[in-house]
C-alpha cells in the first residue's frame, strides 16, 4: 500500500482544494452549507515511535481569510496500527471556497532516514453520509460467498488457470480415492471437487469488491472482517501438497494484507478444512485475489494430488477495527461520499 513517510525533523505538506472546481456551486456552499468531511490515516513504524499532526482550514475566495479551522496532534509508540482521524465541518460561515489540508510528522528517536509518521488515504469530501440504500445493499451481501463456482460444480468456470502442471487440473463429480466430502462437511453443495496432478497446478479468482457492492468508503471506514475457507483432501493411495494464498489488494493491485497456508498430507484419503480471517487491515482494500493449488508427492501420472472444494470468501461482519478514530469538538461521521 503506497504511503508517505516522514523523517527525523518535522516534515509537512499541504494541498489547497478549490471546491467550486468539483461541481460544488458557491450558492450551495453559502445557502445549504453541506458537511465538509476530512479524513486521514497515519501510523508509526514497528521499530520507532512518531509524532503526527493535521490542520485543516476553510478559507474564503481571497485564499487568505480563515473562516473555520481544525487541528489534531497525536504521538504513537512503535508498532502502532493504522489510525483513522476524521472531522466534519458543519454550520460554517458563508464564503467558504477553499479547503487547506495540511499534515505532517516526524520520528521520536531522531534517527537518520524515514522512521517518522506514515500517512495515506487522505480525503476531503462534501455532502451527506452514504445513503440507506447503499447500506442495505451492503447488509444483503454480508456473509455471501463472493467466489464463482466454489465447489467445481461447473468444472473450471469462473477460474483463471495459472499453472496446469503434469496432467493438469481435473474435475471430479465424486472424489476419487477419497471419502465423500459430505461425510465431513454436511453443508457441501455436492460431491464435486477439483484434483491436481504430479506437477504444480494453480488457479485463481480476483474479486472486485466495488462491483460486489462494498464501495471504497465502506471498506476504508468499516474495515469489515473478511473470512476465507475451503476443504482439501488427499487420496488413500498417494500423499499430496496443498497451498492457499489470499491477498487483499488496493486499486493499483498492490498487497495491503495477505494470508498463506501450506500443507503436506500422507495417503490418508481424508478431508481437511482451512480457515483464515482478515481483521485490522489498512485502508485502501479494493480487490481480493484468491489462489490455490497443489500436487501429489509421488510423481504419479494422472490425478493423485490434492483435491479441493467448498472454497469461500465472504465479508462476514462489520467488525470493529483494532485502530480507533480520533475525537474532535465537531460531530463526525463514519461515512464519506
Amino acid at each position: 500500500m503506497p504511503c508517505w513517510a516522514t523523517s527525523h525533523d518535522f516534515c509537512e505538506k499541504y494541498q489547497l482544494v478549490y471546491l467550486p472546481e468539483f461541481d460544488i456551486s458557491e450558492d450551495k456552499l453559502d445557502d445549504k452549507k453541506p458537511p465538509i468531511r476530512i479524513r486521514d490515516w497515519y501510523c508509526a513504524r514497528s521499530d520507532c515511535g512518531c509524532e503526527y499532526k493535521i490542520s485543516v482550514r476553510l478559507i474564503a475566495d481571497d485564499k487568505e481569510t480563515e473562516l473555520d479551522a481544525w487541528n489534531f496532534t497525536d504521538n504513537r509508540e512503535e508498532g502502532s496500527d493504522w489510525i483513522k482521524v476524521k472531522h466534519v465541518f458543519k454550520g460554517y460561515p458563508s464564503g467558504v471556497r477553499y479547503v487547506e489540508f495540511k499534515h505532517g510528522g516526524q520520528d521520536t528517536k531522531n534517527w537518520a532516514g524515514h522512521f517518522g509518521a506514515k500517512m495515506t488515504n487522505s480525503g476531503v469530501f462534501v455532502g451527506k453520509k452514504r445513503s440507506n440504500k447503499k447500506k442495505r445493499a451492503v447488509r444483503e451481501k454480508l456473509g455471501k460467498n463472493l467466489l464463482k463456482n466454489p465447489c467445481a460444480s461447473s468444472e473450471l468456470e469462473g477460474w483463471e488457470i495459472v499453472s496446469n502442471g503434469g496432467d493438469g487440473w481435473c474435475c471430479e463429480a465424486e472424489p476419487a480415492g477419497c471419502k465423500p466430502i459430505k461425510e465431513v462437511n454436511e453443508d457441501a453443495e455436492g460431491e464435486s471437487c477439483w484434483s491436481t496432478s504430479h506437477q504444480e497446478c494453480e488457479k485463481k479468482q480476483v474479486i472486485d469488491l466495488g462491483f460486489e457492492g462494498f464501495d471504497s468508503h465502506y471498506m476504508d471506514e468499516s474495515r469489515p472482517e473478511i473470512k476465507v475457507s475451503e476443504w482439501f483432501g488427499s487420496r488413500g493411495d498417494a500423499g499430496c501438497s496443498y497451498w492457499l494464498k489470499v491477498r487483499l489488494l488496493n486499486s493499483d493491485m498492490e498487497t495491503v494484507d495477505e494470508r498463506e497456508v501450506k500443507e503436506t498430507k500422507d495417503a490418508e484419503g481424508d478431508w481437511y478444512k482451512v480457515e483464515e480471517n482478515f481483521t485490522g487491515y489498512g485502508p485502501g482494500v479494493r480487490f481480493i485475489e484468491y489462489s490455490h493449488g497443489g500436487s501429489d508427492t509421488c510423481s504419479w501420472a494422472g490425478h493423485f494430488g490434492a483435491k479441493i472444494t467448498c472454497s469461500f470468501v465472504g465479508v462476514v461482519a462489520e467488525a470493529e477495527s483494532s485502530s480507533s478514530s480520533s475525537s474532535s469538538s465537531s460531530s463526525s461521521s463514519s461515512d464519506e461520499n
